[in-house]
């Protein structure tokens, strides 16, 4: 269930946009902190991460100067992306639920004509 999910995500453009997106903001701030800051590869992975999904991270934080000027930066981009994915996310489900409507509508019409187009025969 997961696979075919991933696979329909990822075919539409604006999904795969969106995708690339997150991945290239978490690898820029992977790479900003092991720069700015001297952190391990690892510690750079949890801290962006953890950023991104809005839960920070108390006993690790940047101490340059510059290190806390790009953590504001990223914390507003990282916010601001996240609330992109939620609208999306929210405006697919929208648009599967609009999609199911349309289509259960067709298919009653259709089995209607077909019922009338069976008693009209018969009679």
């Amino acid at each position: 269930m997961l696979i075919p999910t991933l696979s329909t995500f990822w075919r539409e453009k604006r999904y795969r946009q969106l995708t690339v997106s997150t991945i290239g903001v978490l690898v820029l701030g992977i790479i900003g902190y092991h720069f700015l800051e001297g952190w391990s590869w690892l510690d750079c992975i949890n801290y962006a991460v953890s950023i991104m999904v809005t839960t920070g991270n108390a006993e690790v934080y940047p101490k340059s100067d510059w290190g806390k000027i790009f953590n504001v930066f990223y914390m507003v981009l990282s916010v601001f992306l996240i609330l992109f994915f939620i609208n999306t996310l929210q405006q697919h489900f929208h648009e599967s639920r609009q999609s199911g409507k349309i289509k259960r509508k067709r298919h009653q019409k259709i089995i209607e004509k077909k019922i009338t187009t069976q008693l009209s025969d018969d009679e």
